[in-house]
């Protein structure tokens, strides 16, 4: 079934999950293609009006040449190619991540700030049938998504006759960024209840106290996110036959709530200016028709190649999601030194040696959650480069880290309640009972590993459907 598009703001994250993930083909309504007809008729008459003008990439050609008018001739022969760009290579982008692009892209377009007439709109949306182009993922350090864009959108140029200003439309804007962003909050948004899982069945294995999620603390934190962090975290440790500790809890346990209470809210963050990113992906320039805000028609250069939103929303859900593994990480030694827990069924140390693995992996999410900030740049006029890529790529590794480390928390706190001959809360006995088939007491040490693998594979399962 296709996704239709009207307007802009068709494309949320529903749209996005199901065209970039699950698939599906895109179709455009006649109202958004009037909508481009009337903008591109409009564009036509503005530029045969503007000849002696300096339009960015219309009258002149891009980069450098941005500074001299092309003659009639040279302004066919440039308008006919997408521009060249800087080039890469290796590993490639995945093929979800490219679809959401050019979901993304078909965005700006049926905007009509654009300026590109249907024909080509409808040449993007029919890329979505057929098997994505290989992009590749690293080496960006152009202004915008220029180099990303021309090996998603290059080949059209020998499928389509293209006119003025549309090669520039194709490799101009920032629907990587958007795409990028989008992809993110998606797994997020999947990410955080097994998060939440994993967090509650080590809670229960520390036999930590009620207190610690008291409904009380809601009004006295007054945040709306730490709130239902808690609600979820009662949920979850219900109806469990661990006897409570008389004392507080670890640090690493009673943080447990104000963490995942953050998440939620970055989460959020991040869902918002997705929303906004996917329906606004930016173009350079843009064509405002007559009486745009009280104005007559003109071309606007601007800096819609960079979605500012972007890298430093990703980079902040790449540090939520380390400092959430930082503290799975903390909660399995915790666990695995426990002399009253674990432990002392452990003749020799065997599964709670396992608390390295999770500080291992751990340490490998702090470090995929450096800061991704904007470049300083090299020659103008294109002196510095948009780093949303590299913060999705980070935030991928970040994430696929804490779902290591919480597979392995997942074991000891298992293992830690079965040692205790206990039965986890009801909620958690699905978790508790895969993890236990996978990782079963008495497993030999050879088979650790494997055994891990499986249940980080059952959680990613969970997140990336």
């Amino acid at each position: 079934m296709s996704v239709v598009l009207r307007v802009p703001g068709d494309v949320d994250l529903a749209v996005f999950q199901r065209v970039a993930w699950q698939r599906e083909p895109v179709a455009l309504t006649d109202e958004a293609v009037e909508r481009m007809q009337g903008s591109r008729r409009a564009f036509e008459t503005f530029v045969a009006a503007s000849a002696d003008r300096h339009l960015y990439g219309i009258t002149t050609a891009h980069h450098r040449g941005a500074a001299t008018l092309l003659s009639a001739e040279e302004r066919v022969r440039y308008a006919r190619r997408v521009p060249a760009t800087p080039a890469s290579f290796g590993p490639s982008l995945p093929e979800r991540l490219v679809r959401g692009i050019v979901l993304a892209r078909l965005a700006g377009f049926i905007s009509g700030t654009t300026a590109v007439r249907p024909a080509l709109a409808a040449a993007v949306a029919a890329m979505l049938d057929a098997p994505m182009p290989m992009v590749p993922a690293r080496g960006r350090g152009e202004a915008g998504e220029i180099g990303t864009l021309r090996a998603v959108f290059g080949g059209l140029e020998d499928e389509v006759e293209l006119e003025a200003k549309e090669g520039m439309a194709l490799i101009n804007g920032a629907p990587a960024a958007a795409a990028a962003l989008a992809d993110a909050a998606l797994t997020g948004r999947a990410r955080l209840p097994v998060a939440e899982e994993v967090m509650a069945l080590a809670f229960d294995a520390a036999q930590a106290p009620e207190a610690h999620l008291d409904p009380a603390l809601q009004d006295v934190w007054g945040d709306s996110h730490q709130a239902a962090a808690l609600t979820r975290l009662r949920a979850l440790t219900d109806t469990g036959d661990a006897p409570r500790s008389g004392h507080q809890a670890a640090v690493a346990f009673r943080d447990v709530p104000r963490m995942l209470g953050w998440l939620h809210r970055v989460q959020h963050w991040a869902e918002e200016c997705a929303t906004i990113s996917l329906a606004a992906p930016g173009d350079n320039p843009i064509f405002a028709a007559d009486g745009t805000a009280g104005l007559g028609a003109r071309i606007i250069s601007n800096a819609g190649y960079h979605d500012a939103r972007a890298a430093p929303m990703l980079n902040a859900l790449a540090a939520a999601w380390a400092d959430l593994a930082s503290l799975a990480a903390v909660q399995a030694t915790r666990l695995a030194e426990n002399p009253a827990g674990l432990g002392a069924d452990e003749r020799v140390p065997e599964v709670t040696l396992l608390s390295m693995t999770a500080l291992g992996w751990a340490e490998e999410a702090r470090l995929a959650a450096a800061p991704t900030l904007i470049s300083l740049g090299g020659s103008p006029p294109s002196d510095t480069s948009s780093p949303a890529l590299l913060a999705w790529r980070l935030a991928q590794d970040a994430g696929a880290c804490l779902e290591a480390t919480l597979a392995t928390l997942a074991v000891l706190a298992t293992h830690t309640i079965i040692a205790g001959r206990r039965r986890p809360p009801r909620a958690l006995r699905p978790l508790a009972d895969a993890v236990a088939d996978s990782f079963p007491p008495g497993l030999a040490a050879g088979k650790y590993g494997p055994a891990l693998e499986t249940i980080a594979g059952d959680l990613q399962r969970r997140i990336h459907p």
